[in-house]
């Protein structure tokens, strides 16, 4: 800006006097995708932030079921980690570019399905890890000993490919 416009607005603030016109935000068009590059740097899964509606329908397919026994008071809870990753991927997941036997798969909940059974667990890792990071709503759950256990995990697993490594070379 030059030193009149300056001015100007300067002026009209000192009276009271708007020098912007805010503009509402559309609160309906949530509507945010990602890509996740694949190792072969040509192959890609597309994803979308989860607006309120996804969450919900992926909240529903991931509760858990509780049952109480009233003669011993123990409780269970039916658990199905991997149900829970596969409902999140088939929420999220919107489109592709992948190839089966040389040939392109059209995206669809069939294909989808079939990949989500399939794909190296590798792979379904990686896009999972993205899909998480960009729903921080997924992470509200994880404790700090949570990410403890995992950074522990991980370590180990450094370990042992290092091992495996020096393995290799000698």
């Amino acid at each position: 800006m030059d030193e009149t416009t300056d001015q100007v607005e300067q002026a009209l603030e000192s009276q009271g006097v708007a020098t912007e016109t805010p503009v509402p935000e559309d609160y309906f068009g949530f509507d945010v995708t990602h890509r996740v590059m694949l190792p072969d740097k040509v192959s890609w899964v597309e994803f979308k932030e989860l607006n309120e509606g996804q969450r919900r329908q992926y909240l529903n397919q991931s509760n858990r079921k509780v049952r109480m026994q009233r003669a011993t008071g123990d409780t269970i809870m039916d658990l199905a980690a991997g149900d829970d990753r596969y409902n999140l991927l088939k929420v999220a997941l919107t489109g592709w570019n992948l190839y089966k036997q040389g040939e392109p798969v059209p995206f669809s909940r069939k294909n989808l399905e079939e990949f989500l059974e399939k794909a190296s667990p590798t792979i379904i890792d990686k896009i999972e890890k993205q899909v998480r990071k960009h729903n921080p709503w997924l992470l509200q759950d994880v404790t700090v000993e949570d990410i403890d256990e995992q950074i522990a995990e991980l370590q180990e697993l450094r370990k042992e490919k290092a091992e495996e490594q020096e393995g290799k070379d000698t």
